[in-house]
């Protein structure tokens, strides 16, 4: 299974490694899931440098975890995720089905970020 529903995510126990690969503005506006680490993965142009994300993904999930990641309407953790389970050993990993926009609609909590 290659998404989770913001349901499933928000009943899910404990062990999950979350990763938020939106950018700085997107995360003071909105607010962030609880305990999500924070890797852009896309510059506001759009350009990326998978090879260093890769490099900071690896410092907080190994290929063996249970790893989702999360944006702002599912679209670019969808793409990110094509590249995880074509060209890396992240073949576990799944992302938030509908992103951020979801969950709120949903009204399941986040946390500012920063704090």
């Amino acid at each position: 299974m290659m998404e989770i529903t913001a349901t499933e995510l928000a009943a899910q126990p404990a062990g999950i490694v979350l990763v938020d690969i939106r950018r700085a503005g997107e995360w003071q506006a909105t607010g962030v899931l609880a305990g999500s680490h924070l890797l852009s993965f896309f510059d506001a142009a759009g350009n990326a440098d998978p090879a260093n994300w890769l490099t900071e993904l690896a410092r907080v999930a190994t290929p063996q975890d249970d790893l989702v990641l999360i944006c702002r309407s599912g679209h670019r953790s969808g793409i990110i995720l094509e590249f995880l389970h074509a060209q890396t050993d992240y073949r576990q990993a799944r992302h938030l089905a509908g992103g951020l926009l979801v969950w709120l609609e949903k009204g399941l909590p986040v946390v500012a970020f920063g704090a």
